[in-house]
């Protein structure tokens, strides 16, 4: 299997690993609480980031579709990088985002000192 695997065209190639290399899932934040729609606006604010600063999307963003509950849903894989900006740019009044976002500046904080 893996010889065929290096046969394939390079874009194939590259969408196949651009899609496996992402370990986590957009849905994975439901079990911090968020909503599926809170996690789309986060999604949508993390890829602006990226987006702002000229990184390449579909290195962080892969949209899939996942089954949960006897339906499909829209979902996406994600890089460490757009789990943690999506998870950075979900809405405060939820504890566990309001507790990373200061986390996170803390550390930075931290670091400038």
């Amino acid at each position: 299997r893996r010889i065929r695997d290096m046969h394939r065209a390079p874009s194939e190639w590259m969408e196949s690993w651009q899609y496996y290399s992402k370990k986590y899932r957009a849905s994975d934040l439901l079990n911090e609480g968020l909503t599926p729609g809170e996690i789309s606006v986060a999604i949508q604010r993390a890829m602006d980031a990226c987006n702002a600063r000229g990184l390449e999307i579909d290195e962080h963003f892969v949209p899939v579709y996942t089954r949960f509950n006897g339906g499909i849903y829209k979902d996406f894989r994600l890089s460490k990088l757009g789990l943690l900006l999506t998870f950075l740019n979900a809405q405060p009044q939820n504890p566990n985002v309001a507790a990373f976002q200061i986390e996170v500046v803390r550390y930075y904080l931290s670091r400038r000192q």
